[in-house]
């Protein structure tokens, strides 16, 4: 049974509404959790999930702003 003081899990929305720094600062809270123990199984699992939306969220982050330099770096090669 999911302890009542555990938030709710975020939505896909509310993730992908997350700046790079927001979701990585969830995912390292998450992490610290988890390395705690102190979570029920169901809990753990529930963080995981998260930790995998926020850590796919982080990595297309990554991807956009690595692409965007690419485009400035190409155009400034001109």
């Amino acid at each position: 049974m999911t302890d009542p003081k555990q938030a709710a899990a975020p939505t896909d929305d509310a993730i992908n509404a997350l700046s790079f720094e927001q979701a990585l600062d969830q995912l390292t809270q998450l992490v610290e959790k988890l390395e705690s123990g102190q979570l029920s199984l169901e809990d753990s699992v529930a963080a995981f999930e998260t930790g995998v939306k926020l850590s796919r969220r982080c990595e297309a982050l990554l991807d956009s702003a690595e692409q965007r330099l690419q485009i400035l770096n190409d155009a400034a090669a001109e």
